[in-house]
């Protein structure tokens, strides 16, 4: 059912432009569609959970936007504010921006330009639900860029690192 990890030898992480031919791919194809990044560097277990949870993040966050929404008014999803510049609402709008391109189909159903500011707590919460799915996403990247490079072996504490190294000596590998 699940998959056994697999204790490899650990190796000198990538840097500079190796990191990045090595990476450039999983994180792309991470934005498009959360879990195929990790499905791309052969994490399928992390793969099929980040994509049931985006999956039903975004499933939340719509039911509660579409119900508590008011007749014929835009407003939940964060979009940028430029004119004037809001830096909250901005950032709001980074985070939320994780989703991908499913972003734009929030925008253009619950925000997008005019939108209101949210005006009820369900819609609130349907933002945050999806501005919570994108987040993850972004933390998601960062991580596969850590395991496309080999990095994330080194961030292991001590008493992690100590395991993995006695584990390595016992099957013969130094």
């Amino acid at each position: 059912m699940f998959e056994t990890p697999v204790i490899t030898k650990p190796t000198i992480p990538l840097r500079r432009i190796a990191a990045l031919k090595a990476v450039w791919k999983p994180i792309l194809f991470n934005l498009l569609q959360p879990g195929l990044g990790y499905w791309a560097i052969g994490q399928k277990t992390r793969a099929r959970i980040l994509f049931c949870v985006w999956y039903l993040f975004l499933f939340l966050g719509f039911l509660q936007m579409k119900f508590g929404m008011s007749i014929d008014i835009k407003c939940g999803v964060f979009t940028p504010k430029t004119d004037p510049f809001e830096w909250l609402p901005t950032l709001g709008a980074i985070a939320t921006a994780g989703i991908g391109p499913v972003y734009a189909l929030f925008a253009a159903f619950f925000g997008g330009v005019g939108s209101e500011p949210v005006r009820n707590l369900t819609q609130e919460y349907g933002a945050s639900y999806v501005m919570i799915a994108g987040l993850l996403n972004w933390l998601c990247c960062f991580d596969i860029f850590d395991r496309a490079t080999g990095r994330w072996m080194w961030r292991l504490p001590n008493d992690e690192l100590a395991g993995i190294k006695g584990a390595l000596e016992d099957s013969g590998e130094k």
